[in-house]
């Protein structure tokens, strides 16, 4: 199931735990800062 946005926010908002989907959301959706490495840190 995809949480709303709505509810994405208010858990933001009052400081709530985010699931992995809703985490992933709030960064796609710019709500949250991603956590991913810069490709420049990252060895190939």
């Amino acid at each position: 199931m995809v949480a709303k946005l709505s509810t994405i926010r208010r858990k933001i908002r009052n400081g709530e735990k985010l699931g992995f989907s809703e985490r992933a959301r709030a960064v796609n959706k710019g709500l949250l800062p991603s956590k991913a490495k810069n490709k420049k840190n990252v060895k190939k």
